[in-house]
């Protein structure tokens, strides 16, 4: 992640420093813009988004309900073709 100096890079301990001190700077308003455009989005959108949010997580839970129903009545069906077998 970011600056590394092989043996090949000019100048001394202080200017490998200074380099990464000036790369992590960069890092931190990148962070920080970020952070700034999501506290934008959230305020204007936030609402829908939310919306959007629920709606996706009751979509997944529905899925999920079924297939769980789905592995169930599967269950059921393994249990009578066993029984079935089984009759003498």
């Amino acid at each position: 992640m970011g600056y590394e100096c092989a043996s090949e890079c000019e100048g001394d301990f202080y200017d490998a420093v200074e380099s990464r001190l000036t790369w992590l700077t960069m890092a931190a308003h990148k962070q920080l813009l970020f952070e700034k455009i999501k506290e934008r989005v959230e305020s204007k959108e936030g609402k829908k988004l939310d919306r959007i949010a629920d709606l996706l997580v009751e979509a997944s839970d529905a899925e999920w309900a079924n297939e769980k129903d789905a592995e169930r009545k599967r269950e059921e069906l393994r249990e009578k073709i066993r029984e079935t077998f089984d009759e003498q």
